[in-house]
């Protein structure tokens, strides 16, 4: 990361223990592609089962990323 992003940010660690962190940190990886592919495909009004497999492997994904991972806070300049 640049330094003029961490001068402008701060970091939140939801937890101490560093594999429940990386764990975290990695769904929150694949929760991203699936909330994405979602997005595409509510643009394209296409609803039927892929778009609801990828809304609900967002969600299940994205449960360890809030409780384990690593958040960033923008701070005003």
């Amino acid at each position: 990361m640049t330094d003029e992003f961490l001068r402008h940010s701060k970091k939140i660690e939801r937890t101490k223990i560093v594999p429940l962190r990386w764990f975290g940190n990695i769904c929150g990886h694949f929760a991203g592609n699936h909330i994405l592919m979602a997005a595409y495909l509510d643009e394209d009004q296409s609803y039927g089962f892929h778009y609801k497999y990828h809304a609900k492997m967002y969600k299940i994904l994205n449960k360890p990323y809030e409780r384990w991972g690593t958040y960033y806070i923008l701070l005003r300049p």
